[in-house]
């Protein structure tokens, strides 16, 4: 049966409730308030109770905790233990007097809400849990972390699930978890639940198969986004700004968000295309944010600077790392690309022309206008289509251009081909959607 359920990332940003508690405190905890804020408390208790009302074995529960906790054991009287962490919840819910409910308790809105079918996903988190039961701590781990998702609760038994493999450790292959991402965004976990403290198996981060791991952009056309307009000045320096880029985010391969980057930019420092062209081409596409050039640096400086961070962030992953040749850029997509950036030129050209002073007879971006399409064109022909096709939609979204039904289909195969992620594309079908 279907239930609305609070999307978990509304409240947390890593693990919480139980799974949380023995992570942190193993055996040592003592009944007395639990710390965190009052949606910590909430978390706690209702995991507690959810382990109480099942009235799973006492043993079953102290296999969990076991686990759970790395093999510390917690002693025979699991379900006492629990009942305290619960009263203990209570009494401090109560001497806050938190309203957990109420309209107040979300001053930015109504918080988001998944859909769980409790029945499929305790059939899917016992298939993972069978999945790996002969590599856990125990030959009755296995069967008592599947008790706690058929008869507690899937979503606990999940988050105890996945405790009980990092504290093994057990090695996941990247299929695997990715079945374990896909199941915490059914129950709306926060990103880095499931992917803090697992052990996969990834590949090097210069894989081919790797690009498809990312949900969205990256590379240069997103580090153009980082620096839109003049707003980002308010939230982090020039560094700080690169390092948003080049450092990993949950699913894709360590060390292949900076190595995306460092290829594009490698790919323009030693294209044919001018260092004016170059200057033209970020400016557009940050929309005339963040220029390199108030700093007295060229493009290729810029482009320099960019490149050395990246290298940075590879040589933690691997420190025999060097900067060689950018791999060559794939030309079988370049008439597609052209095409779709002629077509909506005439529009692209009018939106920069126009921005931000729309009716005005005088203004820099009149000239401005100008530039953007011929550079665009310079990257989709002479350094890489797919680098091209990617900042053209950067500059789409820079400029608010409109995108019709047809284009939108057109770009989402067109992005298909290229191994894009699912939401790189998706966002430009809605124009309502930020970007």
């Amino acid at each position: 049966m279907e239930e609305p359920r609070e999307a978990r990332f509304w409240r947390f940003e890593e693990d919480f409730g139980i799974s949380l508690l023995i992570a942190k405190l193993g055996t040592g905890w003592t009944p007395a308030a639990p710390d965190g804020d009052a949606d910590d408390v909430r978390a706690l208790r209702d995991d507690a109770c959810l382990l109480l009302d099942s009235r799973l074995p006492a043993e079953a529960l102290r296999t969990v905790w076991r686990a759970a906790a790395g093999g510390q054991d917690p002693g025979p009287d699991v379900p006492g233990r629990l009942r305290r962490i619960a009263e203990a919840a209570e009494y401090r819910i109560a001497r806050e007097a938190v309203v957990l409910a109420s309209d107040d308790t979300f001053p930015d809105g109504t918080p988001p809400v998944v859909t769980v079918d409790e029945q499929a996903m305790r059939k899917a988190v016992c298939a993972e849990v069978r999945a790996v039961s002969h590599r856990l701590a125990g030959p009755d781990v296995g069967a008592a972390l599947e008790r706690v998702a058929a008869e507690a609760d899937a979503d606990l038994g999940f988050r105890l699930f996945l405790r009980v493999v990092k504290e093994t450790p057990v090695a996941v292959t990247m299929e695997r978890y990715d079945r374990y991402r896909t199941i915490g965004e059914a129950f709306g976990y926060p990103g880095r639940l499931v992917h803090d403290g697992l052990d996969v198996c990834w590949p090097r981060f210069d894989d081919v198969s790797v690009r498809r791991r990312f949900d969205w952009d990256f590379g240069f056309s997103l580090l153009a986004g980082r620096f839109h307009g003049d707003l980002w000045q308010h939230s982090y320096t020039v560094d700080e700004g690169i390092r948003g880029v080049v450092f990993d985010y949950p699913g894709p391969v360590p060390g292949s968000s900076a190595y995306a980057l460092l290829q594009d930019t490698l790919r323009l420092s030693r294209s044919p295309m001018s260092d004016d062209v170059l200057s033209a081409l970020w400016s557009g596409a940050t929309g005339y944010g963040y220029d390199p050039r108030d700093e007295g640096a060229g493009a290729r400086q810029w482009l320099r600077r960019v490149a050395d961070v990246c290298a940075g962030r590879l040589r933690e992953i691997d420190p025999e790392f060097t900067i060689g040749a950018p791999s060559p850029g794939d030309p079988e997509e370049r008439d597609a690309v052209l095409r779709e950036l002629r077509e909506i030129a005439p529009v692209l050209t009018r939106a920069v022309h126009d921005s931000p002073w729309y009716g005005a007879t005088t203004s820099p971006w009149f000239e401005r206008s100008n530039t953007v399409v011929p550079a665009l064109e310079q990257v989709v022909d002479q350094v890489d289509p797919d680098l091209g096709f990617r900042l053209l939609l950067r500059c789409v979204r820079a400029y608010d251009v409109p995108v019709t039904d047809e284009q939108y289909a057109r770009w989402t195969a067109l992005g298909d081909r290229f191994g894009y992620g699912r939401e790189h594309v998706a966002d430009l079908a809605d124009p309502h959607a930020e970007r």
